[in-house]
């Protein structure tokens, strides 16, 4: 049975436990995921658990994003980082190609899917990134039961959110403030747009310490969030399985 680093170092009695390097961490994601896939699930299961693996994955970053404006004094809104792939995985604008002239980025290998499902905002992994403190204020203030603006619901009109499959990530591009008050109190979303990004994995893969091309080897861009590293490779096995978020 694997046993990581820390966990042999606890075996051996020692008092404090090493912090890993991201790629031991990045390994010891990689090899869980593998023993759930590998596991036996009942067929009455609704969903593979593998997909829970990835929202306790993605939970940290989704909190991050949400408390940050809670640590913010004055006017510094500016400040807050937007959230997209670009910033946990590598830039979206980087050929990940250009063999026999072929220069795709990843939006040229994203394939849109027909589908209606709609996004548990209490469970699934949605990622808003509220940037403006008096927007996200109103938004405690005015929305909820009681409330001005009641119980929360979709504004079709406001909220623009993209799923990639298969892992499931949606991607908030709109209502960052109103969508973070959704995850806060229950509600369902149905995105805009649905994206398969399995073809990317022709020609990226990830090694835990860089997102490498894989037609040349270069490197496109260093890991700088490990989880989403791992959210990543994760879901190269679920092409593999053949399994997805909207099975």
């Amino acid at each position: 049975m694997f046993k990581s680093k820390a966990v042999k170092e606890i075996e051996r009695g020692s008092k404090d436990v090493p912090k890993l390097s991201a790629k031991d961490n990045f390994d010891s994601i990689i090899n869980f995921a593998k023993e759930i896939l590998e596991s036996n699930v009942s067929k009455d299961a609704k969903q593979h658990p593998i997909f829970d693996v990835i929202r306790i994955l993605g939970r940290g970053l989704q909190t991050d994003y949400m408390k940050y404006l809670l640590y913010i004094d004055g006017d510094e809104d500016n400040s807050v980082p937007n959230l997209s792939w670009s910033s946990v995985g590598f830039e979206e604008r980087s050929y990940i190609s250009n063999n026999q002239s072929k220069y795709l980025k990843i939006h040229d290998l994203k394939k849109e899917v027909k589908c209606k499902k709609k996004i548990n905002l209490s469970t699934d992994l949605i990622l808003p990134w509220p940037w403006h403190k008096d927007r996200l204020i109103r938004a405690l203030i005015d929305i909820g039961e009681g409330r001005k603006k009641k119980k929360w619901k979709q504004d079709f009109n406001n909220h623009f959110v993209e799923v990639w499959l298969p892992m499931g990530i949606a991607w908030v591009n709109g209502g960052n403030h109103s969508i973070t008050m959704g995850i806060v109190q229950g509600g369902e979303l149905e995105p805009k747009y649905y994206y398969d990004i399995s073809e990317v994995y022709k020609y990226v893969y990830c090694d835990g310490e860089n997102f490498i091309r894989t037609e040349d080897n270069k490197v496109i861009a260093k890991v700088t969030n490990v989880e989403f590293a791992a959210i990543f490779e994760i879901g190269r096995l679920l092409v593999e399985k053949g399994l997805s978020f909207i099975d």
